[in-house]
Formats: structure tokens, C-alpha cells, sequence
């Protein structure tokens, strides 16, 4: 009887009180990530360009947000906006485990284009007393991701 009374002790002074709700999240304003992705081209090595719109070999257009100079590659921060307007023209977004998605663009398809997904750069709202995810953490994501994309188009040999 005592060893029931003590296990229901310790299992009573294992519980926390109530489980914390996560923190709010956001995701990496557009702008923002624009200047990320720019900034971890120049470390790769690569040079940023301005973006130009194209047409994806679906038919529909997207804007590349940043391109690479003398080179036909370049990178899309797909937001919410952007994935609703572009529907089953572009594939779904990748999970935190999953490739990047790459699609082609251009007349010939010689364009490479990598979607980087707005919902897989957030961080949490500064709300409370710890962080999940800080912005730092967000845009060092991006900032590998982006990296990676250089480095496996130049493997590639993409041109």
C-alpha cells in the first residue's frame, strides 16, 4: 500500500501543470529575406542581380527575386501570397527534412529556379519568456539553403 502511495506521489510531482502553448510564429518579411539571400549569395561567391519575371515550363510566370549575374539560375521567396497565385503550377512546399524544390523556366527550360517557402523561415513573436526559434535562426536557414542551391547548381554545372 505505501509503494502504491508513493508511486502516485512521484507520478503527481512529474507533472508540470498545465502544458505550454507554443509561441506565436511569424515568417521572414519578404524584404527581409530578399537582403538574406543576396547577402549569402555574396558569401558563396556568387553575384547577386536584380530579378526579372520569367515563365515557368507549366506556362504560368513567376518573378525571380534575385538571380545570379552570367548565369541562368536563380532563387524565388515564395510567399503565402505567391503559392496561392501559382496553385499546382509549382510544387507543393518542402518539409524541414525534404529537398529543395527546383523548377525550370525559360523557352528551353534552361532556367533553374529554387522556391524557398515563406512557412519554412519563422520565428517565434519575442512573446514571453523563451524563444523557440529566433530570427536568427530563421534567417540562418535561409541563409543555408540558399548556399546549398549555389553550391549544387555550380556541381551541377547549371548555367
Amino acid at each position: 500500500m505505501l509503494g502504491v502511495a508513493v508511486t502516485a506521489l512521484a507520478l503527481g510531482g512529474c507533472s508540470g501543470g498545465e502544458a505550454r502553448a507554443p509561441n506565436p510564429t511569424r515568417a521572414l518579411d519578404e524584404r527581409r529575406a530578399i537582403e538574406v539571400i543576396r547577402r549569402a549569395m555574396v558569401q558563396e561567391g556568387a553575384q547577386p542581380v536584380p530579378g526579372r519575371e520569367v515563365d515557368l515550363v507549366s506556362g504560368r510566370k513567376v518573378r525571380i527575386d534575385v538571380g545570379v549575374q552570367n548565369r541562368a539560375y536563380g532563387v524565388v521567396y515564395v510567399t503565402e501570397e505567391d503559392a496561392q497565385a501559382l496553385g499546382a503550377a509549382i510544387p507543393p512546399a518542402n518539409g524541414q527534412d525534404e529537398k529543395l524544390r527546383i523548377v525550370r523556366g525559360g523557352p528551353d527550360g534552361a532556367i533553374r529556379i529554387v522556391l524557398l517557402y515563406q512557412n519554412n523561415y519563422r520565428y517565434d513573436d519575442l512573446i514571453g519568456e523563451s524563444h523557440e526559434r529566433t530570427t536568427i535562426s530563421a534567417e540562418r536557414q535561409l541563409t543555408r539553403d540558399v548556399q546549398d542551391f549555389i553550391t549544387y547548381a555550380r556541381t551541377q554545372k547549371f548555367q
